[in-house]
């Protein structure tokens, strides 16, 4: 007599992933207050967002004996600015930065009223963020999501559901 066993087939996995969270305590804290995290593994990641750049007045590099003359120059005039001391631009003398180009050309076209060696640069710039992520069998994903969208009190940017 043939004896036919009926395994349970196990759905595979699938991986959530929810976002964007702005500070790690808010993303900690939903995580730690989950009854099921443990249980869908139910984690925090950070997430890097490149977002546009800033436009920079800068006057370029110079020696640093000749940068800090002119910065204490440019600071006894009055003029706003910050001497860079570290990185790629060390030794360049801020003037300021932007979100709006035109704001940067009008404030570098002043500059160069006042006889100032300004030039116009990009200054990159990234904003940190928390991502929430799990991995629950299909039938689970809802809840998951649904419990964790309701303990933040807000919409996601995104709700991620893919194959693991």
């Amino acid at each position: 007599m043939e004896h036919a066993d009926q395994e349970s087939v196990t759905p595979p996995l699938v991986c959530g992933r929810l976002g964007l969270i702005s500070s790690l305590d808010t993303a900690e804290a939903l995580v730690a207050g989950q009854p099921m995290a443990g249980e869908v593994g139910l984690a925090w990641q950070e997430v890097t967002r490149e977002l546009p750049p800033f436009h920079w007045v800068i006057i370029p590099p110079q020696p640093s004996a000749v940068a800090l003359k002119q910065f204490r120059d440019i600071q006894r005039q009055g003029i706003d600015s910050y001497l860079v001391t570290e990185g790629e631009n060390r030794n360049a003398i801020s003037l300021g930065l932007f979100e709006s180009r035109e704001a940067a050309i009008s404030v570098l076209e002043e500059k160069k009223r006042q006889n100032l060696n300004a030039v116009l640069a990009n200054f990159p710039r990234n904003q940190i963020s928390y991502a929430l992520v799990f991995k629950a069998e299909p039938d689970l994903v809802k809840d998951v999501v649904q419990a964790v969208k309701t303990d933040y009190g807000a919409d996601f940017d995104f709700v991620e559901i893919n194959p693991c």
